[in-house]
């Protein structure tokens, strides 16, 4: 059982290997391309911080609605309320 190649086979393989390794050296030696945010878009600095600040606000008046109250001890929390 042999799995001999002809020549024809063998020469087919190493051209096809040589233009594998040109194609990897052609593309290892062009410019470096660096994706700082890989690929996703950012918002803008100004957006984001018009984001912050509406969450903040709205934070305020969902506390100032709601009035939290935290209990003074942990037995007063547990206890049922009537």
């Amino acid at each position: 059982m042999g799995s001999r190649l002809t020549s024809e086979e063998r020469r087919r393989v190493f051209l096809t290997q040589e233009r594998a390794r040109r194609d990897m050296l052609a593309r290892s030696s062009g410019p470096a391309v660096v994706d700082r945010d890989g690929g996703r878009r950012r918002l803008p600095r100004f957006l984001r911080a018009a984001l912050k600040v509406a969450l903040f606000t709205g934070g305020l008046a969902f506390y100032a609605l709601v009035e939290l109250h935290a209990p003074v001890s942990l037995v007063e929390a547990l206890l049922p309320r009537w």
